[in-house]
């Protein structure tokens, strides 16, 4: 009898070391820094970061933020992190301009993965970066097709983003370079900031346009209140990701919405870090992203980008 407990004890055991086998048996702390990390434009975010650091042994702290105004706040709080223990940041940068200093600094004391929009130099971390541009192009894309195949004629107004940022440049650039060879006229635009306290709404009044462009979640959102508190007669294409921004274009406010996938990106940042702690070799992965209306945004293809979290 006790030679079976024995061997039964053995089996047990060693199942439970080839089951284990390969597992990270290291876990690291990792905080994240994004602006404004209370949005819900972050639930997606939030969840594939939650799926990674189980994958991947991960203590994740996603650390609660405000807007930064700049970069020497967001570089307070990375430093606070990295002084209370943090081996490694996932971190939105609100701007990508004058960080060279920044960056040689941070990534000589941790390791560091960008999220959403780049900055130079490239080869001192990792990052998990959509296709701007290609966002850019596929609101012309998506407001051209619904125009019957062209955009000649029309008149366009642009909610540019922060414009510190890499990635709100991209768009920009993506999006100016497309609409230009569309033929149609950009009227005006306004960066963040600028388009704040009803400016967007007195901008609507002085030069109204038959499209409303938004390069930003934030934005997006803004461009529904406004538009649906002056009922103006402006078809708006967006770049968003949060609940907010779905359920109007459910009902209709918001005409089309490229949506990167938020969920894969927040997976990509944690296997990054992990790759990047346990071996120190930097790397660069493309989220890819979608574009929807109402008609297309139940498809399945469409509906594991939007509610990745029922999934």
């Amino acid at each position: 009898m006790g030679l079976c407990l024995a061997a039964v004890a053995v089996i047990i055991f060693a199942t439970y070391q080839l089951v284990n086998m390969g597992r990270q048996d290291v876990s690291y702390e990792v905080s994240v820094v994004v602006n404004n990390s209370s949005s819900d434009r972050w639930i997606a975010f939030k969840e594939g970061l939650e799926q990674g650091a189980e994958d991947y042994s991960i203590r994740l702290n996603v650390v609660t933020t405000s807007s930064f105004d700049n970069l020497e706040d967001q570089q307070a709080v990375i430093e606070r992190e990295i002084v209370n223990g943090a081996e490694g940041v996932i971190v939105q940068l609100c701007a990508s301009s004058g960080t060279e200093g920044l960056l040689q600094e941070l990534t000589a004391s941790t390791a560091l993965v960008l999220v959403e929009t780049d900055a130079e130099p490239t080869e001192t971390y990792a990052a998990a970066l959509p296709d701007n541009a290609g966002m850019g192009e596929a609101l012309v894309q998506a407001a051209a097709e619904d125009a019957g195949g062209s955009l000649s004629g029309k008149t366009i107004g642009i909610l540019t983003g922060n414009q510190a940022q890499l990635a709100m440049q991209q768009r920009l650039e993506g999006f100016t370079q497309a609409a230009e060879a569309s033929g149609c006229q950009i009227l005006w635009t306004l960066e963040t900031g600028e388009s704040d306290d009803g400016q967007l709404t007195e901008q609507l009044n002085e030069q109204p346009v038959d499209i409303l462009i938004a390069l930003e979640n934030d934005e997006t959102e803004q461009a529904v209140d406004e538009l649906l508190a002056i009922q103006a007669n402006v078809l708006l294409y967006g770049v968003g990701c949060s609940e907010k921004n779905v359920y109007y274009l459910d009902k209709g406010i918001i005409t089309g919405l490229i949506v990167p996938n938020e969920f894969n990106m927040g997976y990509q940042s944690v296997a990054l870090m992990a790759q990047y702690l346990q071996s120190r070799k930097t790397g660069q992965t493309e989220i890819s992203h979608i574009t929807v209306n109402k008609e297309t945004m139940y498809d399945t293809e469409n509906q594991k980008v939007l509610f990745p979290i029922v999934q």
